[in-house]
Formats: structure tokens, sequence, C-alpha cells
């Protein structure tokens, strides 16, 4: 055999075993969808790690699967099958009805991964379009959360989406609608596309210009529309976009001309005294002249919050302030709810006695005007914890004992003298609220470990719901709650993952130090690195795992790869580890 034809046969011959190779890994890489299809009917353990397997295979045979897996009646298994059809994407279409199904389950987890679902599949012709909307004021708040993020996701022509929105939130529990704001806010600049098309709708301005006052400067991208606005036939409208753009501050200095033209020029009262309020937010010297024109007028309460303005824009001149706020606190009296909730907003940005204002503002809370209530709890938040003694009377007041809790939570660690006052609060029946408290308490921190024993209790509930929520406190209390470690060890052992994953952290946060915890911690935070549906999972994953320092290196490689991916809280923890 000569060398050329020897070479060339080496060729074949190696280019055939690597062929052989290739071909073998990817057959073992893909799933069995025949057994995986009919260990989905098995039942327990088996039907949902086959759920979730699925999600791998070929979408033309997987997805007819999952979607049956939809009809059972364990709902564990409901719930990963939603999961996996979001994988698909749009090649999972042909699963909408019966995910549209379960947006009407009385289980707020099946409600809140359908959304999840449909948000993924992104069908723009969506049917139940309407009831994903209602969602968005739901009691729960994972599921107000996944059908947010669903609805921003699908493109849905907003001439549809909007009045159904605005429907819902008029007629919401005024309760409902302060925390249903804050989650558009919070979705930041995501939401500033829905919130530009809103803002050219008549009925939903008044509500994108809510959210956009909520989001403050992270709105700035708004002030072109908002600024058009202005020119709202509605009061209140016109009233809230001058307030946001107040919210948004120096930024909206662009909008200068058309909020001075609305101070000296519209005829309705609470606009004008919106427009100063703004003016004075957008540090506006230049308005300083259009102001004190405004002060010498008839309307008493003009000439006031002309001064408020003024006085802002002239710290210095301390009279001024403390004139401007006793005008303001009779304000709150006022028959106007637009006026009450101005003036709830300029009394907090006055260097001013709190012993003189909380009294009025607690009692201003009783309000049934959600517009009102909003503007006066974000007044009572912005004046800290020295409102704490008023706060803590509302825990005792069934009309104010939510917005007072969302209060201390919006403190945080800033509120440790509320931590007996909120165990206490755990002693009703109500579990929506149990979980507000529980949520609450963790928000404090590690100074909330004088709440563990009456939290406790909630480690072994029935309700997934609350069993989250204790140990999301307990963690969060650090090695304070140590006495809790043998209350969490057998939740590692659940059926539900994110349960599993929530004992791994809370132990993590608590117990650091002791190798049995994180012997079977480690595993399950490991496995969670890459869990994709949950944006914060694979962090605070990460998070926990450095806590465990070098009782975590089996972790190393997962960390390494999710430090690859752009997880920054795994390469830092690849660095505690590693040391």
């Amino acid at each position: 055999m000569n060398l050329k034809l020897e070479t060339a046969m080496k060729a074949r011959y190696m280019v055939l075993c690597a062929a052989m190779l290739f071909c073998g890994t990817l057959s073992a890489a893909e799933p069995d969808v025949a057994k995986l299809t009919s260990e989905l009917k098995a039942g327990g353990e088996a039907s949902y790690q086959a759920a979730d397997d699925l999600a791998d295979a070929p979408a033309a045979q997987a997805v007819p699967a999952l979607t049956a897996a939809l009809d059972s009646t364990d709902v564990e298994l409901q719930r990963r099958a939603a999961r996996s059809l979001a994988q698909f994407g749009k090649e999972a279409k042909s699963a909408v009805p019966k995910l549209s199904q379960l947006l009407d389950s009385p289980v707020p987890k099946l409600r809140a991964y359908a959304a999840y679902a449909l948000g993924n599949i992104a069908d723009n012709k969506l049917a139940a379009l309407p009831k994903l909307i209602k969602l968005v004021a739901d009691q729960d708040a994972m599921v107000r959360r996944n059908a947010l993020e669903a609805l921003l996701d699908l493109d849905v022509d907003s001439e549809v989406s909007l009045p159904i929105l605005v429907n819902v939130l008029e007629n919401s529990d005024p309760a409902m609608v302060l925390p249903v704001l804050n989650e558009m806010a919070e979705q930041g600049e995501r939401a500033i596309p829905r919130l530009r098309k809103a803002l050219k709708n008549e009925r939903a301005a008044y509500w994108a210009c809510l959210v956009a006052e909520a989001m403050g400067p992270k709105a700035a991208p708004l002030v072109p529309d908002l600024t058009e606005v202005l020119s709202s036939k509605d009061p209140g409208t016109r009233m809230h976009a001058l307030i946001a753009l107040g919210e948004i501050g120096p930024a909206a200095k662009p909008a200068l001309d058309a909020v001075v033209k609305a101070l000296e020029n519209d005829p309705v009262p609470a606009v004008k005294y919106s427009a100063a309020f703004a003016l004075a937010s957008m540090e506006a010297e230049k308005a300083t002249d259009a102001l004190k024109k405004a002060a010498e007028g008839e309307d008493a309460f003009l000439t006031l919050i002309s001064y408020y303005a003024v006085a802002k824009l002239n710290p210095n001149d301390t009279m001024m302030a403390q004139t401007a706020a006793t005008f303001l606190v009779e304000a709150l009296k006022n028959e106007d709810a637009n006026v009450r909730a101005a003036a709830a907003h300029c009394l907090v940005n006055l260097d001013t006695s709190p012993e003189l204002l909380q009294p009025i503002l607690a009692d201003a809370l009783r309000d049934a005007d959600p517009r009102v209530v909003a503007k006066i709890t974000d007044a009572i938040v912005k004046m800290g914890p020295k409102a704490m003694p008023e706060v803590l009377k509302g825990l005792q007041d069934e009309k104010l004992r939510w917005i007072s809790v969302s209060i201390i939570r919006r403190w945080g660690e800033a509120a440790p003298e509320a931590v007996k006052p909120l165990s206490e609060q755990l002693s009703t029946e109500d579990e929506q609220y149990q979980g507000e408290v529980l949520m609450t308490i963790g928000a404090i921190g590690d100074k909330s470990a004088g709440a563990l024993e009456a939290v406790k209790p909630f480690l072994k509930s029935d309700s997934r719901g609350l069993q989250l929520n204790a140990l999301y406190a307990v963690g969060k209390m650090g090695q304070g709650a140590l006495s809790a470690k043998d209350d969490i060890m057998p939740l590692l052992d659940s059926e539900d993952s994110f349960t599993k994953f929530a004992a791994a952290w809370a132990l993590a946060n608590i117990a650091p130090e002791d190798s049995a915890a994180a012997e079977k911690a480690v595993p399950i935070l490991t496995l969670s690195l890459s869990e994709t549906e949950q944006g914060y999972t694979p962090s605070e994953a990460a998070k926990a795992l450095a806590m465990f320092g070098d009782k975590a290196k089996s972790a190393l490689p997962a960390l390494k790869k999710a430090a690859d991916a752009g997880n920054e809280s795994a390469a830092a923890a690849v660095e505690t580890i590693s040391k």
C-alpha cells in the first residue's frame, strides 16, 4: 500500500469514527419521548420529572403530551406541564385554550404559571386576554407579576388591551390598586413603550400617569408624552401628568414652558396646584417669577402651594417652608380629592414637624379614593420611621392594617421596632394578610429575629404560600434564627421544587457552618443555578452557595458555568468558595 492511499484511508477512518461518536452523543442526548409520555401518566414524582424532561423534547411530540397533562387533577403536574410548555414559545400555540382555562383556577400558582406560559407563547390574538388582564389585579403577588409580565411580552393591540385594563383598575378593590401600580412601575424601562401608548389613550392616560409618578426619574423618557397629556380634556389626567413630571424631577425641564402655561391658564384649580408642585420638583429656578405671581391671586390654596414651590426653590427661607406646611395640612381636609392628594405630595417634601403631620395623615388614609390613599401612603413612607407611632396604631385598625404593613415593608431594615407588633398580627386567620406580614418581617432583615417563635409555626403550614413566606422571613433573620433549622430540614425533601430551593436558601442564611445542612442543601442550590422560570433564583442560589463556603465545593463546576453565562453572583461565589 502506498503512502498516499494509506493516509487517505486513515483520514476516512478518523472521519467515520468522529461521525459515529458524534451521532452516538446526539442520540443519547435526545429524550425518549414515548417513555416520558408514558411516565407522564404514571403519577407522582415520576410524572413530575417527565413533565420537566419533555421541555427538551421535540415540540411536535412533547406539546400534545404536556397539553393533555393540563387536564390532570394533580396541581403539581399541571404546574410543571405549564412551565415546560412555556419553553416551546410559539410552537406551543395549540396549548393556549387549556392554558387559558387555568387562568380561572382557584389555585394561585396555577393561575401564575398559566399566565407565565401564555406570555412565552406570545399569541397576540389571545381570546383569554380579558382574563389575563384581570389577573393584573389578583390578590396573589406571584399571579399579578406573571400576568403583568405576560402582557408586556404579548404584542397586543393597545386599542384592545388598554380599555380592558382601565376597566379592571377602575373596578378593583382600592387596597389592591396601589400594589398593582407598583408592580407596573417596577418594570422600569421595559414598561416605557406600553406607557407611551397608554398616554395616547384617553381613558388609559390617567393610570399611565400614576405609573409614571411611581417610577419617578426612571420615567424621564416619557417627558414629551406627558407634556402632550397636559392638553387632555380630563382634569385628573392633566393633574397627574404634572405630578409625574414633578416626580421625574430636573430631567423634566424640557416641559417647563408647558407647565408654566398650566400654572397660568388652566381653568381647574387642582391642575394649577399640581403645576406649582411640578415646577418646584423640577428645580426650575426660571419659574420663580411665575410662582410669585400665582401666589398673589385670590385662590388661597394656589397661594400656599406657590409659596411652597418658591420655598423649595429657595431652601434657606425656613419661615416660608413652615407657612406652606400649615396651609398644606389644612388642605388635606379639602372636599376635592385631587387637592388632598396634591397636599400630601407637598407635605412630605417640606422639613417640618412630624408630630404635626402624623395624626392628620393617618386619618386621611381612611379615604375611600385610592388615588388619595396612594399619595398619602407615599408621603408617610418618605417621612421614614419617624412616623412609626401612627403607622403601628394603624395595625389595630381593620381599614388601615394592610396599608400600615405595606408602609413598614417599604421601610424594611429601618423599622425594627415594628417586629413585635407585626408578630402579634400573625394571629389573624386571614392567610393573605398573614403572608404580607411574613414578607414584611423578612424585609426588616436580621433585626427581625425577635419574631422567630411567631413565624416558626408557618414553616409547617398546609399552605404552600405561607410556608414559602415563612422561609423567606426566617432566612432574612440570618443566624439569629438558627433554632429554626430542625423545622426547615424536612422541607428539603419537599415534592415542590421551589419549596426545596427556598428551604436550602434559608438554611444557608441561618446555618452556614452546619455541615449536615450543607450536605443536603448544596445539591438543591446547585440545580437551582440553571432555573429559568424565576429570574432571581440563579443569583440567590449562587449567593447561598457562597455562604456555605468550602462546604459548597461540589458546586464549583456549575457555578463556573453560570458565571460564564453572565451570573455575577455565581462569579463572586466561585471566588469565595475557591479561597
